[in-house]
């Protein structure tokens, strides 16, 4: 599937659920937190703590489902090292610099930095993506 039969995709799913009476903040919403789930380093969770949490704050779990797509096998690696990059300069105070070595400390060099700047960015994307689409929604006339 191309990229822009994705997007056209998308944009009929959420068409199709503004129709039904999904108001703009709901699918802002649902979206929003499935781009912050998108963020979990955890491979193979995001379909099922998207639904959960989506069953847990009554949002649209098709939609939330949908926000969770941002994260891809092509997406993912660069997640990763943005995520370690955001999570080392808030711990830190700066850049990780990469060194090969067997005394690597991978917790405090790698593990907890990715999971800090994860948290950090999912955080930034959810709060975009719900102004985004809540803007876009609302200048639509929905």
């Amino acid at each position: 599937m191309k990229i822009g039969e994705k997007f056209q995709n998308s944009r009929d799913t959420i068409t199709k659920y503004l129709k039904q009476g999904v108001s703009p903040a709901g699918i802002a919403s649902a979206v929003a937190t499935g781009t912050f789930i998108a963020f979990i380093p955890m491979i193979g969770v995001h379909t099922v703590l998207a639904f959960i949490i989506a069953w847990l704050f009554r949002l649209n779990p098709l939609i939330v489902l949908l926000g969770t797509q941002i994260s891809n096998p092509i997406t993912l690696p660069f997640q990763i090292l943005l995520s370690a990059q955001a999570g080392y300069l808030i711990m830190h105070g700066g850049l990780m610099k990469f060194r090969l070595s067997s005394d690597i400390n991978w917790k405090e060099t790698f593990i907890m930095p990715v999971i800090v700047g994860s948290f950090f960015l999912g955080l930034l994307s959810a709060v975009s993506s719900y102004i985004g689409i809540y803007t876009f929604l609302k200048r639509k006339g929905h």
